[in-house]
């Protein structure tokens, strides 16, 4: 039987890369955009009305789905609130499959966002898979991360010497279309990290020796980090909730390294050392342009980059 999968978060780096790669292989695969016609636009394929703040939307987007691939709003603190109508409407259209985009470290707080919409999902009668990456290796290739880079030559951050196990996105999008496709996974949360955990410094050797440029790693105190904030135009909230995080990515919360995406897909992860290769084109100019604050600011916002990282 054709099996019929929705994306969500298709505009996105890893909804984006899981459509592509379910209609390279032929799949019927759609994707959710609250404006459709925009999205053919820029990304070619099939697409659909889905807009969580309009369930009027649920019933045309799921009709004929029988997998969803669910990827929160960024930057949603409380995705369960709009997600509980949803899922009651994808049950009630006989959706058999939901794997969600969640994030490592969610399981440790019941209070966080995603956690409460992976509880949610575990008691809505669907079947689910939930995924939970560590920050992603792309951050680095991709602005305002690269912007910074490409400004100043240095990584600027409030990570301290903390130790990140960063994931190519490419493993998360193997392991969404193996999970949302075959069978054995129902039930099961599989975190995603890469093989090795990396300071900053090691992140900056990387870049470094890929790009043949000097790129150094140039730690944040958290007044540093507010400031430069602030001076991007982030509100106090924003700010506080950030400085929050990174008191979390200190603290070693994603320094762990798992093997979950071997044991999916019977390969290992991709090291960092082979993503900095493949795209050291990205480097080549680092420091070569004229840094302004807002630039440099921005370049410590994880959020931007749809990012997961370990919050709970």
């Amino acid at each position: 039987m054709s099996v019929r999968v929705l994306v969500m978060g298709a505009t996105g780096e890893v909804g984006g890369r899981v459509l592509r790669r379910l209609q390279e292989r032929g799949e019927q695969a759609v994707g959710a955009s609250r404006e459709p016609s925009r999205a053919v636009q820029r990304m070619g394929g099939q697409w659909i009305e889905l807009d969580l703040e309009r369930p009027a939307t649920f019933q045309p987007a799921l009709e004929g789905v029988h997998r969803i691939f669910l990827v929160s709003r960024p930057g949603d603190d409380a995705p369960d609130a709009v997600a509980g109508r949803l899922l009651e409407a994808a049950r009630a259209a006989g959706v058999t499959r939901v794997v969600n985009l969640s994030a490592m470290g969610a399981d440790a707080d019941p209070g966080f966002g995603l956690r409460r919409l992976e509880l949610l999902l575990e008691a809505s009668g669907l079947r689910y898979i939930h995924l939970r990456p560590n920050f992603f290796m792309q951050v680095f290739a991709s602005p305002p991360l690269l912007s910074g880079i490409l400004a100043t030559g240095a990584l600027r951050l409030p990570a301290g010497d903390a130790r990140l196990s960063y994931v190519d996105t490419r493993d998360i999008t193997d392991v969404a279309v193996a999970t949302l496709m075959g069978d054995g996974h129902d039930g099961r949360a599989w975190t995603l990290t890469g093989p090795e955990s990396l300071d900053h410094h090691d992140v900056a050797r990387h870049l470094s020796m890929a790009s043949g440029t000097a790129i150094h790693y140039q730690p944040l105190t958290e007044e540093e980090a507010a400031a430069q904030m602030a001076a991007a135009g982030l509100g106090p909230a924003r700010v506080h909730r950030l400085l929050g995080f990174y008191r979390r990515v200190r603290a070693g919360f994603c320094a762990p390294v798992h093997t979950d995406v071997q044991a999916v897909l019977g390969r290992p992860a991709r090291t960092f050392g082979g993503f900095a290769a493949e795209h050291a084109r990205h480097w080549t100019a680092a420091g070569s342009r004229s840094g302004k604050a807002g630039t440099r600011a921005e370049a410590i916002d994880p959020a931007v980059h749809e990012s997961r990282g370990v919050l709970g």
